[in-house]
């Protein structure tokens, strides 16, 4: 799709809400689980993929805000599976950014059956701009072109963004540590957003992971873990089916995880 832009190299808020990115593809075996179903880890990794490609498409990608000194960090996400995909099904992926809320800037994905006549899966996603060398958010208005932040979008994957994850009154338990190592490790030097959620299910007990699916899960990417250090994951009981996990750097709370599994 070529892109409309404006004197500035930016696009213009007509084309901002029409653009998206549509991709059909067939679930692969190395993103499925043990019960042949597409894996949280695996969805975050595919939806990362295609912000980026749409991000660049529009004029704020990664290239475009790194001579800015700046980079995305996903903030938020909330997704739900309506029905998981499974190995070798044929799906359309999509994506739409939605305009800024505050200091978060919002995106839609959407996996739909190869006819598009099914829901599979609904996400919802904020992220921020932090400046490369203090980790400082950065304020959109201070980045990007204004005509970016004139609109909003009114379609939705998930109209209501993602919230912040309440601590539960449950007792945390500890359950293990994690070392950060070279494989977690994306560009930007952090770990990268995929790898929580394979933590968090990874540390829940067995009999639950292989008995039901994932239905639902929220993250809040609070703080950063880099290259060496140590993850303590933390896990309360919040439902029969729902579980929450935390992980944590000595006193800092890096991640939040909210997930529940089917009946």
């Amino acid at each position: 799709m070529q892109r409309a832009a404006n004197d500035t190299g930016y696009c213009c808020p007509f084309f901002l809400y029409l653009h998206m990115i549509k991709e059909s593809r067939t679930i692969a075996c190395y993103e499925t689980d043990a019960a042949r179903n597409l894996k949280p880890y695996a969805f975050m990794n595919l939806a990362q993929e295609m912000a980026n490609q749409d991000a660049l498409g529009l004029g704020f990608g990664y290239e475009q805000l790194i001579e800015k000194q700046t980079i995305w960090v996903l903030s938020r996400v909330e997704v739900r599976f309506v029905r998981p995909p499974v190995w070798k099904e044929p799906v359309v992926m999509e994506t739409w950014h939605k305009g800024e809320d505050g200091i978060f800037w919002l995106r839609d994905f959407l996996i739909r059956n190869r006819d598009e006549t099914e829901d599979l899966v609904r996400a919802t996603s904020s992220w921020l701009i932090i400046h490369v060398n203090t980790r400082r958010i950065q304020r959109p208005q201070h980045i990007l072109h204004a005509s970016l932040l004139q609109e909003k979008a009114t379609r939705h994957a998930i109209a209501t963004p993602c919230e912040k994850i309440p601590v539960p009154k449950n007792e945390l338990c500890y359950v293990e540590s994690k070392k950060v190592c070279f494989s977690d490790i994306d560009f930007n030097q952090h770990t990268n957003n995929a790898r929580y959620i394979e933590w968090a299910v990874d540390c829940l007990d067995t009999e639950l992971v292989t008995k039901h699916s994932v239905e639902m899960f929220r993250i809040n990417f609070n703080a950063e873990s880099r290259l060496s250090e140590t993850l303590d994951l933390f896990v309360a009981e919040t439902a029969p089916l729902g579980r929450y996990i935390e992980g944590r750097t000595g006193d800092k709370n890096v991640f939040q995880v909210q997930v529940s599994f089917t009946s």
